[in-house]
């Protein structure tokens, strides 16, 4: 991994002031949003399932996906959102690249759950919501992230060149 997603986590936190205005309420919502956990994740896979692509992906493992998503949205309010959160998210992004799980599917994920979060936080208030799509912003970059890593270092492999001067080339627009 180069340091590049870290890098932007941490810049991304900084700059939308994260751990002042949204990591104190994201464990405060969390009981909300877990109550509506089995519905957000049973309509999600059910979604997934109707799309082709996704549903091979997804085919024989769908409880065993689902106690892992529950678990990952458990984590999203637990509070903690330094090194050991990066790198589990990070890892996510990894098995899904490995998967060959295109980063459209994140996307498209990523979108239905910033829908289903502000659904089940209404009553909450914009400061739950705001607090909810924050987080689901910052994962979704670190997921991301790793796809592009994942590029960076096999467009190294192939051309043989350093992948830090890749990285600055393509930063030249």
């Amino acid at each position: 991994m180069s340091h590049t997603t870290k890098e932007n986590f941490i810049k991304a936190k900084l700059f939308t002031r994260f751990d002042e205005l949204y990591a104190p309420v994201l464990p405060r919502i969390k009981a909300t949003v877990m109550q509506q956990q089995q519905i957000i994740t049973d309509t999600f896979y059910a979604e997934l399932s109707k799309d082709e692509a996704a549903a091979k992906i997804v085919a024989g493992r769908v409880d065993q996906l689902k106690a892992t998503h529950k678990a990952w949205m458990e984590e999203l309010f637990n509070g903690d959102y330094g090194d050991d959160y990066f790198d589990r998210r990070y890892k996510i992004g990894e098995i899904h690249v490995k998967a060959k799980i295109e980063p459209y599917y994140v996307e498209v994920v990523t979108s239905y759950l910033r829908r289903a979060f502000a659904d089940a936080l209404i009553e909450e208030g914009a400061e739950a919501i705001q607090a909810s799509l924050a987080i689901l912003d910052l994962d979704a970059m670190i997921i991301i992230g790793a796809y592009h890593e994942d590029r960076m270092r096999r467009m190294s492999e192939v051309t043989g060149m350093n992948q830090k001067l890749l990285e600055t080339l393509m930063s030249f627009g």
